[in-house]
């Protein structure tokens, strides 16, 4: 704009001499947050608020997708030390996701032995997920051997499509105690996103 422009240090000073009141500075903008620092920080606001607003986070049929397929890989070695009780669940299963009312309930017990334990008092932030296995619930999924049933191989279409526009966060907060992995999915909903699910870290 060159010399038609007027200097910012001048306005104050000519609304003065107009009998105007100065203008008011622009407000600065909020420093833009990362996506793993809006999910840690709506996690920690939704705990201090209520089970409720814990439970409003998730996506439980995509919970009831996820816990199957995981079951599948920790039976093929993902997970060493899964029970002899846990060796013939996972393996009478055929690869039919979880209900979404049953997810429901079962993350929903979580609230207080995970999410309130974890977020204490607050301060909150994230990071990296401590453990192994947390680490690789936002890995990529690989093909099942054969004689997998089929219905696998949905569920891990669908998980490595959502890990490909989510992943895995690491969650620790001043105020608690232990920590957490929480696994997001992007959505079109306002909040942007979905827990798809969540372990002990």
């Amino acid at each position: 704009m060159g010399a038609r422009s007027l200097s910012l240090f001048a306005l104050p000073a000519l609304a003065l001499l107009a009998g105007c009141p100065a203008p008011k500075p622009a407000a600065q903008p909020a420093m833009a947050k990362t996506m793993a620092e809006r999910v840690v920080a709506d996690f920690e606001a939704a705990v201090k608020t209520s089970k409720e607003s814990y439970v409003a986070l998730f996506d439980f049929a995509a919970v009831g997708e996820f816990e199957i397929l995981l079951h599948r890989y920790d039976l093929n070695g993902r997970l060493a030390n899964i029970t002899e009780d846990e060796k013939a669940q996972f393996s009478a299963e055929d690869g039919t996701p979880y209900p979404a009312e049953r997810e429901r309930r079962n993350v929903g017990n979580f609230y207080k032995i995970l999410g309130q334990r974890t977020v204490g008092t607050g301060g909150c932030v994230a990071g990296e997920p401590r453990t192994q296995y947390g680490t690789l619930l936002g890995q990529t999924y690989e093909e099942l051997p054969d004689g997998t049933p089929p219905a696998y191989e949905t569920l891990r279409t669908h998980v490595n499509g959502w890990l490909a526009r989510g992943g895995v966060i690491g969650m620790r907060c001043q105020g608690g105690k232990g920590g957490l992995a929480l696994v997001f999915t992007a959505s079109d909903h306002a909040r942007g996103y979905d827990l798809i699910t969540i372990y002990d870290d």
